[in-house]
């Protein structure tokens, strides 16, 4: 990723530090392990918080330096017990409270700035967020796929919950013999035909408007492409995947994409703050996963840092 889109890209997000920072704070983790080391179950008693929620949000305390993990037990760093931690000179829990009590103002600042209040548009907002997964794929995400992903003598690829259709357009150029099937809801592939119209690859690729919980993913399939849709939490992803293993020929090659957390779950941050709010595997989660589904030869041939993308691959036998 470029200097000036890795800079944006953390001005786009820079908000969901400040939010973890504010709650934890606000839910007094960091005066709860001043002193000593606890479990979650211990902290989620003490501060009455719900299991799930509260270990992504410790989860991302410890990515982002403020708590470290032993053992399964949580504890301050020396920056938490120097600055957040009440009674020390250095104190700033009442600055981050105070941040939290003016949060509102901020949420609601392009109301206020506009004469006219916008108008809600639950299609403006789905167009944005589809075409938000191209946005990130061309930013340098799309390179790393082509540049680790090797779809040589490949056919067919079923693209899986395929948004704007951006991987299927970058493979079938690289790839000019490879045929991709775009699969997802209707609302989504009617915007993934406008790209594929924009790149001319309506002979390459063709559409399948679909749901993943009710329908299969075809057959004859020498590739399945999961880019971002096999997330943690409660999200099937077994399912997903013995659906692909059904679909797929002999020797047929998935290739995932994913947000993935450490063996360990404490970091990296940007996978970190996903899963507070959808949710991540840890990469050795996911890896067994894709075992149980029957596929073999499982590898991860490319992790990058600055994408916070972790691509992995296996084979049917």
């Amino acid at each position: 990723m470029g200097e000036e889109i890795k800079n944006l890209d953390d001005l786009i997000w820079a908000y969901r530090l400040s939010r973890v920072l504010q709650v934890a704070n606000g839910l007094g983790v960091f005066e709860l392990l001043s002193t000593r080391r606890l479990d979650l179950a211990a902290i989620c008693q003490s501060c009455k918080s719900k299991p799930d929620l509260t270990e992504r949000l410790l989860i991302t305390c410890v990515a982002m330096g403020l708590l470290g993990k032993e053992q399964r037990r949580y504890f301050n760093t020396d920056l938490a017990n120097k600055y957040l931690t009440r009674g020390q000179k250095l104190y700033q829990g009442n600055m981050i409270a105070h941040s939290a009590t003016i949060w509102h103002f901020w949420d609601k600042l392009e109301d206020e700035i506009r004469e006219v209040k916008k108008e809600a548009s639950p299609a403006e907002d789905h167009r944005n967020f589809i075409m938000a997964m191209e946005n990130i794929t061309l930013g340098g995400r799309g390179k790393l796929f082509l540049d680790n992903i090797d779809l040589s003598g490949r056919k067919k690829m079923f693209d899986v919950g395929a948004g704007p259709a951006t991987y299927s357009v970058l493979a079938c150029k690289r790839y000019p013999e490879l045929k991709s099937v775009v699969f997802d809801l209707p609302e989504t592939i009617a915007i993934a035909k406008e790209v594929i119209l924009r790149e001319n690859l309506k002979d390459q690729i063709t559409v399948v408007e679909g749901n993943w919980d009710t329908d299969d993913f075809g057959c004859g399939n020498d590739v399945v492409l999961f880019s971002n849709v096999l997330h943690g939490g409660e999200n099937e992803t077994a399912m997903k995947l013995k659906k692909a293993y059904d679909s797929l020929i002999p020797g047929g090659l998935i290739v995932i994409q994913e947000f993935l957390l450490n063996e360990n779950k404490t970091g990296p941050l940007i996978p970190a703050l996903f899963n507070v709010m959808v949710g991540a595997f840890s990469v050795e989660e996911l890896k067994r996963l894709i075992k149980e589904a029957g596929f073999t030869n499982v590898e991860i041939p490319a992790v990058s840092k600055d994408f916070s993308s972790t691509w992995l691959k296996a084979l049917k036998a």
